[in-house]
């Protein structure tokens, strides 16, 4: 199987533009399955979770913040996709792209 190593870290935070080039928002969450196998196990990543809190985006880095901010925002238009694995361009991890305009991405619950 091929496949690449991106570190968590150089995506956690990171703003997601979409197709158009639009600022969608920033990872939140990364989503994974483990595949166990003999002699160790694997995390796929299979989706990313991208939320946008409108006029508090700059602020809301931190954990606590965002949840923070979250309850908030929640009147507000705080924004949140679900974006498969498949719908996502990492070739540049420091600057991730959906391959889908923002009306085409699955929005979260």
């Amino acid at each position: 199987m091929s496949g690449r190593t991106v570190a968590l870290s150089d995506l956690l935070g990171r703003v997601v533009r979409d197709a158009d080039g639009r600022k969608i928002g920033r990872i939140e969450e990364l989503n994974a399955e483990i595949s166990l196998e003999q002699g160790g196990s694997d995390y796929l990543v299979t989706g990313f979770s991208v939320g946008r809190f409108g006029p508090f985006d700059v602020i809301a880095t931190g954990n606590f913040v965002q949840q923070l901010v979250r309850r908030i925002t929640r009147a507000t238009g705080y924004r949140r996709y679900e974006i498969p694995w498949d719908c996502m361009d990492l070739s540049d991890p420091a600057r991730p792209r959906a391959l889908r305009r923002e009306h085409e991405l699955p929005r979260a619950g």
